[in-house]
């Protein structure tokens, strides 16, 4: 993260409405990047405008297995959102949770899905890692989903918490606010999340674009998902 992006715990809250003990918690879950100095945790001015742009929805954030169980029933994969749910009652208390609770204003509650941690790349590489067996992509690198065409300055994924090393090994990552934006999904439920066409279940796509900076990209996410 550049120096001059750094927000302290109190500066973000102030920034996010509030209390400091909230973006710890966020810190904590993994849903907040941050870096620890001393005793003090910083954060990027730019994911505190992330979680900025997302309504906040109202009630306790799902687990990872019930957000995922939420996004592929969503998506229309039925047989996957057994499998996250884990069992039959959870999967009917997901399809519940999706009638009552409109993923454009409860998105927020979804975050435990993934960790998510920005990194510095060569250029060269960012094609490269989109087309990893082990990367799906999602945001604007999938906006085509939804008629957008993204930029070739920087790539959104999915990849597997378990394989976080041999990416950031393979492709020379640096740790710090840049070109390749990266949601880790526990191991588990990685194998759940695809259907072989190289993006995200639809649902997780468009859920991640209502966080980009790109007005017209929320739009259009927030259109496809009210739908």
């Amino acid at each position: 993260m550049p120096e001059s992006s750094l927000m302290s715990v109190q500066e973000a809250a102030d920034v996010l409405g509030v209390g400091p003990a909230a973006v710890r918690k966020s810190i904590a879950a993994g849903s907040l990047p941050a870096i620890k100095r001393g005793r003090a945790w910083w954060v990027d001015a730019g994911e505190i405008d992330r979680v900025r742009r997302q309504p906040p929805g109202h009630g306790r954030p799902l687990s990872a297995e019930m957000a995922w169980a939420v996004l592929l029933l969503a998506s229309g994969d039925d047989a996957s959102a057994a499998a996250a749910a884990g069992r039959q009652r959870y999967v009917s208390r997901a399809r519940a949770w999706l009638v009552e609770h409109p993923l454009a204003e409860h998105a927020a509650r979804l975050r435990a899905r993934a960790q998510i941690e920005d990194f510095d790349a060569h250029p060269s590489e960012l094609g490269r890692i989109l087309s990893r067996s082990d990367a799906l992509a999602t945001g604007l690198s999938a906006g085509s989903l939804v008629g957008l065409v993204g930029g070739d300055q920087s790539i959104e994924l999915y990849a597997p918490a378990d394989r976080r090393l041999a990416l950031i090994a393979d492709h020379g990552l640096e740790s710090r606010s840049g070109s390749v934006h990266i949601r880790w999904v526990p191991e588990a439920l990685w194998p759940l999340l695809s259907d072989g066409d190289g993006h995200a279940p639809r649902a997780a796509v468009l859920v991640d674009l209502l966080e980009s900076a790109d007005p017209r990209a929320r739009r259009e996410a927030a259109r496809a998902l009210s739908a």
